[in-house]
């Protein structure tokens, strides 16, 4: 049984990452954006979507990305709301769907293949949204931070990303983070 829990991980882990990544190229397509399409990223091939630091960390932590969807405000008619719409949007749909399918399992038989493969996809789904929120490139919350950021602010900002990366994954990997993380998605599923 452990070994298809890890299957039915993968294959969550896989789905959402792809929908989420998906999810940004499509509401900045819808604004304007020419970028998502012309490099094949507004696609819901997995493989386009595929970051493999991303993908094992989720594997192992249950929190992590995929390959960031490139993006350009230039055609948007409001560069900060069409921002916050491609990178809020995504986080908001992930929790929701995530919300959704575990309803969905409290509602189909106990200990079925079923209700273990949705109660991973609701997991992912909320995991992907609560660790998107944190201001931290290239999540999807660096970028709203960003918007809301007086350009001198941001310059700092962006200045000590790298650094911020590095304690953030270092602290997803020692566990910390995912305990801080693991409340909030426990409270929404």
């Amino acid at each position: 049984m452990k070994i298809l829990d890890f299957v039915f991980r993968v294959i969550a882990i896989i789905i959402t990452v792809t929908v989420f990544e998906y999810l940004k190229a499509l509401i900045s397509s819808l604004q304007g954006d020419k970028k998502p399409s012309a490099q094949k990223r507004l696609t819901l091939n997995p493989i386009a979507h595929f970051e493999p630091v991303g993908f094992i960390i989720f594997v192992f932590t249950g929190y992590g990305w995929g390959k960031p969807v490139p993006t350009s405000s230039v055609n948007y008619k409001d560069k900060k709301r069409g921002t916050v719409l491609t990178y809020g949007l995504p986080i908001v749909i992930c929790i929701v769907l995530g919300i959704v399918l575990k309803i969905i399992c409290l509602f189909t038989a106990d200990a079925t293949i079923i209700q273990s493969f949705l109660y991973d996809m609701a997991r992912c789904m909320v995991s992907i949204g609560i660790f998107n929120i944190i201001p931290v490139y290239p999540l999807s919350g660096s970028w709203i931070l960003k918007c809301f950021l007086k350009p001198n602010s941001a310059i700092k900002f962006a200045q000590n990303e790298k650094l911020i990366q590095v304690l953030v994954v270092f602290l997803l990997l020692l566990g910390l983070l995912g305990k801080i993380l693991d409340l909030f998605v426990n409270i929404l599923i």
